[in-house]
């Protein structure tokens, strides 16, 4: 490594990264948010259209499990700029769509170009040549919540979804140099891709599944059990908010602050703060705050999770196909399985939750000791890895 900083002009494809991930974030927040004014316009009856969100993140979840297998055989740029179109199509066909079949079949595109663009950012920003690998990939979190954030925003303003779809289907094409990331990142020069440790891609697996059921898991139930120990519904959904701000912000500062921490240790002491705080919304008048604390500790989390398993197993796309999947996985599963246990007795809610962030620790100490074992080690954050990119 020779310490140089990137040049200017490598900047610009993660600005126009950061940018997408933006776009990304708001349609993929809109659309739950939209459902309502849909089924309005649309004339479904009451509580319908869900369909629309299944296939979204269905064919999300079709692209980030297809472009792990292809790893290595599907073309680096080209398959990059089929994703982007497939999101901005998809968006701008949803926008247009006369007819409610014809909204789900844009909404499976959209879908698919949105899984498979997430992978390749990710798999791109965690590369460990990357400067400050693990920063970045936190920023990147944070505009995708960001735009997450405001996507049901500009949908409440506007009431309707029609001109975030279209606009952002415009945009996301104007963005067309994040379509450089990826491309032959974590790649082998010659012969087949190598396989990552399958214990080890295991427990990452685990991790992402099981954390991915925290982070759901309080986004979706929290306001249930704040309301279930006294807390008006509307105090219980601004808290619901605090929580997203709180995991934005940690994504933001909890990487910068505690750069020169090796990645299981930050990982670890941001798991022991979340169980404190989690644990301590069991005193319903801290609760709100609490559960936003947990947010800001948990905010570093998953994507310095995806910088350590990235500097520790080869075949990063494959690697961060495993671990998106399960990350997905568990967003659905966990909060339901949580969920089916909650009526009558609230503080299951936040007790189950601590449980799994106690597993996640687990995790990242079995995932230590099995790097020890082997014999792999993982880089220091820092500014010293010198960029690496196919443009």
């Amino acid at each position: 490594m020779t310490g140089r900083a990137p040049a200017t002009g490598s900047w610009l494809p993660i600005g126009s990264a950061l940018a997408l991930s933006v776009l990304l974030g708001a349609v993929t927040g809109a659309l739950g948010a939209a459902l309502p004014l849909l089924r309005s316009e649309y004339g479904l009856a009451d509580g319908g259209g869900t369909e629309l969100v299944v296939l979204y993140n269905l064919g999300a979840l079709i692209a980030i499990a297809g472009c792990g297998i292809g790893s290595g055989r599907l073309p680096g740029r080209p398959l990059s700029i089929a994703l982007l179109s497939a999101f901005a199509g998809g968006a701008a066909g949803m926008a247009l769509a006369p007819d409610w079949w014809l909204l789900c079949v844009f909404a499976l595109v959209a879908g698919a170009g949105y899984g498979g663009l997430i992978l390749r950012l990710n798999t791109w920003l965690a590369q460990p040549s990357m400067p400050r690998a693990a920063l970045l990939l936190n920023v990147l979190h944070a505009c995708f919540g960001a735009g997450a954030t405001l996507g049901p925003l500009l949908v409440g303003h506007w009431g309707e979804v029609s001109g975030l779809l279209l606009v952002t289907g415009v945009l996301s094409l104007l963005l067309v140099r994040a379509t450089a990331v990826g491309d032959g990142a974590g790649r082998p020069a010659t012969g087949p891709a190598p396989r990552p440790s399958a214990p080890l891609l295991a427990v990452f697996a685990l991790l992402a599944l099981v954390y991915a059921g925290v982070e759901a898991g309080i986004g979706a139930l929290e306001s249930t059990h704040l309301t279930g120990v006294g807390h008006s519904p509307a105090d219980a959904a601004r808290a619901t908010a605090l929580f997203w701000a709180g995991l934005t912000l940690g994504r933001l500062v909890v990487p910068w602050a505690a750069s020169r921490l090796a990645r299981p240790r930050l990982i670890g002491l941001c798991l022991l703060g979340a169980t404190g705080a989690l644990a301590a919304t069991l005193v319903g008048t801290v609760a709100p705050v609490a559960y936003g604390l947990a947010g800001l500790a948990l905010g570093a989390v998953f994507p310095t999770a995806l910088v350590w398993a990235n500097a520790l197993l080869p075949a990063p796309q494959r690697v961060n196909s495993v671990l998106l999947v399960a990350n997905l996985v568990g967003s659905a599963a966990l909060p339901y399985l949580i969920g089916l246990a909650a009526p009558g007795h609230p503080a299951v809610i936040p007790l189950a939750l601590a449980a799994l962030t106690l597993l996640c620790g687990l995790a990242v100490m079995v995932a230590a000791r099995l790097a020890r074992g082997s014999g792999a080690t993982a880089p220091r954050p820092g500014p010293r890895h010198e960029m690496e990119t196919s443009v």
